[in-house]
């Protein structure tokens, strides 16, 4: 979803942008039987939309191409407010009014500093023992938390808060956060099963929320927007956001992005395509302006212009989206984004490699039209540097991918590494069992009892297992994690730290943290892994706990962060 700045009455407006709710548009049909001077009435329409999109497009490049100037007129704000945030006599209003102005200018530029300050302003209201405060906040912190997906964490932080104790100017943000949650939920289930039933919930806050805003506010008219949009009737929805767009919101606006994105989105609905662009380069513009990282806009206007066949223009727009969604750091846009960059990407290598082609019959044509070497070889020479610009901007975009695609393969390694590997230990096991009943067999068929006694003496056959299978466990693990000794000594003291003897792979508080490191975090699991009491697994725990150069709290957190995944 698209989300948006505070209005006049404290909601964090959220809007049906494009990206939340795509739909491809009807193929238009033309029929022979038009009547002639209809049909130049229609190429002229048409000629002239397309002027004023051109004239767009081309605004929009020149804005992207100088994107920085926004962000640095950002990045300049943002370090007036840390500048005053610093002061030693800032009172704790300010400080509060502060951290909630970080907050505002981080939600939609950078997500992981917004958290930040958000969760400051939280700890200094319940420090200072303020309701409001507090509800502000947390009301706040799950906006932000819808905003990057985490849906489960905003419904929980909403259930904290008590709707009766509500001052009347944040009721309705509080009914916004959970519309906005429901439907962002139904967007993620998108089956008959879940979602009719999020659906309801959204359109159930909607109503409180629509009751809870004052008529005439633009709140009020995004909102009532949506819920016509919903009912589709389209053209009055149209017309409420038209209005806003034209008298109520100021271009360059977070706000004015919002409302052009969500009116782009109900062209689209009405198969008006040639619309649903411009609004959508308008919300970009807007984006750009207001250095709005979190966006959608920009995507959907680069796989519109793919669809179209402007692959080039649809290529660049991807390249600038996913570059933001990397700056803004939640996961969520970028799995967006990486859902259809490879294929943007992908039909615009091949473009490149068409244009190839072309430059081999373009070099056969100079060796015969010899009056013309001269001009090709200058016009060949720019085209060559034209595909190594675009090369590197492949290159580099190909390395982000490939950077995503591997945090996505990273977490079924684990599991797919020791799958196969104990797979084929429990193989070992049932061999070497079915060798043990043939010898069992034969003695017993012999006669020859001392040697079944010998055979079966329990100590030294199940010590001889267990030591094999520590042995498999630990070479296993340690393919997964190579340099988890050293990275567990660094947590310790100097003098503390685990020394191992010669062959040795992992010890036995080695071990213990090993299978913690894997997520195995009950002593009791421990204990019955590794064959000891649960009291003494628990020894081990807290004696190497007492060694920690680190809190004993955080000791284990530490532990989780050791080691990366080597394939």
């Amino acid at each position: 979803m698209h989300h948006h700045g505070p209005l006049e009455t404290g909601v964090l407006v959220s809007l049906a942008s494009g990206s939340s709710h795509r739909k491809k548009p009807m193929v238009k049909r033309y029929y022979k039987w038009i009547l002639c001077l209809g049909a130049i009435w229609s190429l002229s329409f048409t000629a002239h939309g397309r002027t004023e999109i051109d004239s767009l497009l081309q605004a929009l490049d020149q804005m992207i191409q100088k994107s920085s100037v926004y962000s640095n007129k950002k990045a300049e704000q943002l370090g007036k407010l840390s500048a005053q945030l610093d002061q030693e006599d800032t009172s704790v209003e300010e400080k509060y009014g502060l951290y909630d102005q970080l907050f505002e200018a981080y939600r939609q530029y950078r997500f992981d500093s917004a958290l930040y300050y958000v969760q400051a302003k939280l700890e200094l209201s319940q420090a200072a023992g303020r309701r409001e405060w507090i509800q502000d906040a947390r009301l706040k912190l799950s906006a932000l938390l819808t905003s990057a997906g985490m849906y489960k964490e905003s419904i929980d932080n909403l259930k904290t808060i008590d709707k009766d104790q509500l001052p009347a100017y944040l009721l309705a943000f509080y009914y916004h956060n959970y519309k906005q949650v429901y439907e962002s939920l139904s967007e993620y289930a998108s089956d008959d099963k879940y979602a009719p039933a999020y659906d309801q919930l959204a359109k159930t806050y909607q109503d409180s929320l629509l009751k809870s805003l004052q008529p005439g506010t633009n709140g009020y008219e995004m909102e009532l927007g949506v819920l016509l949009m919903k009912a589709g009737k389209l053209e009055e929805a149209a017309a409420v956001y038209r209005d806003l767009v034209e008298k109520k919101v100021e271009a360059g606006s977070a706000v004015h992005a919002g409302v052009t994105a969500t009116l782009a989105y109900i062209y689209g609905l009405q198969d008006k395509t040639e619309l649903q662009k411009k609004y959508r380069i308008l919300s970009a513009m807007s984006d750009i302006k207001a250095a709005v990282k979190e966006n959608a806009s920009l995507t959907d206007l680069a796989i519109q212009l793919y669809q179209e066949g402007d692959i080039s223009r649809a290529n660049a727009y991807i390249e600038h989206a996913l570059e933001d969604a990397n700056f803004y750091n939640a996961r969520q846009r970028k799995v967006e984004i990486s859902e259809v960059y490879p294929i943007i990407s992908g039909a615009y290598q091949m473009q490149v490699e068409h244009q190839n082609d072309r430059l081999g019959r373009y070099s056969k044509a100079i060796t015969i039209i010899s009056v013309l070497l001269g001009g090709a070889l200058i016009w060949i020479y720019w085209q060559m540097r034209r595909l190594a610009r675009a090369r590197r901007h492949l290159h580099e975009a190909n390395q982000q991918l490939q950077s995503l695609n591997q945090q996505l393969k990273e977490a079924n390694f684990v599991k797919e590494e020791y799958i196969g590997h104990f797979l084929n230990q429990c193989s070992v096991y049932i061999e070497k069992l079915e060798n043990y009943l043939k010898v069992v067999r034969k003695n017993a068929l012999a006669g020859r009892t001392k040697s079944l006694v010998e055979i079966s003496e329990p100590n030294t056959l199940i010590q001889s297992e267990l030591k094999e299978f520590y042995h498999n466990f630990d070479t296993a693990f340690l393919q997964l994690y190579p340099n988890f000794v050293h990275d567990f000594n660094d947590l310790l003291k100097p003098d503390q730290r685990i020394n191992l003897k010669k062959g040795e792979l992992l010890t036995t508080e080695l071990r213990i943290f090993a299978l913690i490191r894997l997520g195995i975090n009950d002593s009791n699991k421990i204990a019955h892994f590794l064959r000891y009491s649960v009291n003494t697994i628990y020894n081990y725990r807290a004696q190497i706990k007492n060694k920690s150069v680190v809190e004993r709290e955080l000791f284990e957190d530490r532990v989780l962060e050791i080691g990366t995944f080597k394939q």
